[in-house]
């Protein structure tokens, strides 16, 4: 078996280093061949120093549009692995994370896609007003229940952690590129539209609580100021991938009415409660529902 690990990367090769050197410590079972390969993004930092001082273990690509989605559809048609692995840079590998992938994808042919959970590699301990409701903000997937993708399924396939077979990838391709982070612009979405594309294809998928990655976040998003950028951006993406897919909701003003029922329950609790997380997750609820609507019409 055949396994292509891709690693998107713009100006962090630090954290790139860290990503690699974890990926050299984890177990690779017999029978299952790894090629990880970078794909600098524009890079104007020591980006390329650091892949090639991995020698033969690392190979290099070079993205020169930018947007992490555009390097990813420039990179992926450059590998040729059965299967292909993605991961981001600020992220480290468990050490068992290529065994569980090969006992997934061994186990079973018709499995198209795996998945699993972000464990937080906090810089600083996280504030007093930050809420579980919002970790999706700094990257925390946290999941102990095994189960198959689809749409009654608490859990959607993350890009960063993430394994999918190469004849499936092809047809939910190529990535939104108006989509994804694209600079220091937050425009996430991209995964949930491939993630959508999948189910739409009937694609057997599992997510798995064992395939385990460390996602780095730093202190610079621990800032009340990131959180809002954060939800506008993800807002926009979410109205705008509205007009590709729909919704089955029931709607006002073409998005989901739920989202303005939600929105109008939290202008008091943003005003009155005492405790500062639910003063200001109530504050990120307003800011998302008028930012999908943003996203829809406009974006």
């Amino acid at each position: 078996m055949k396994l292509d690990l891709i690693i998107p990367s713009h100006n962090r090769a630090s954290l790139l280093r860290d990503c690699l050197n974890s990926i050299c410590k984890a177990r690779v079972p017999a029978g299952l061949e790894v090629t990880v390969f970078v794909v600098d993004n524009r890079s104007t930092d020591m980006t390329r120093s650091v892949v090639e001082s991995f020698g033969d273990k690392v190979q290099y690509l070079y993205a020169g549009r930018p947007g992490k989605s555009a390097a990813l559809n420039d990179a992926i048609p450059q590998t040729h692995g059965e299967f292909v692995g993605f991961i981001d840079d600020d992220e480290q590998l468990d050490p068992s994370w290529f065994e569980v992938a090969y006992r997934e994808l061994s186990a079973d042919p018709e499995l198209q896609y795996i998945g699993g959970q972000y464990y937080p590699n906090w810089e600083k301990p996280a504030p007093g007003w930050f809420s579980d409701n919002h970790r999706g903000a700094v990257g925390i997937v946290l999941c102990s229940v095994r189960g198959f993708f689809s749409d009654d399924f608490r859990q959607m396939l993350m890009g960063g952690n993430a394994i999918i077979r190469r004849e499936t990838l092809k047809r939910v391709l190529p990535y939104p590129e108006e989509l994804g982070k694209i600079g220091k612009k937050i425009r996430s979405g991209e995964d949930e539209v491939i993630y959508h594309r999948l189910l739409q294809l009937g694609a057997k998928g599992i997510f798995v609580p064992e395939l385990i990655i460390y996602h780095w976040i730093p202190a610079e998003r621990l800032t009340k100021q990131y959180f809002r950028k954060w939800i506008v951006g993800r807002g926009i993406s979410g109205g705008s991938q509205i007009r590709e897919r729909g919704f089955k909701e029931a709607g006002m003003l073409g998005i989901p009415r739920y989202q303005f029922g939600a929105a109008v329950r939290s202008f008091w609790p943003m005003l009155t409660r005492k405790s500062q997380q639910e003063r200001f997750s109530a504050q990120l609820t307003i800011l998302d529902c008028f930012a999908t609507l943003y996203g829809r019409h406009f974006y």
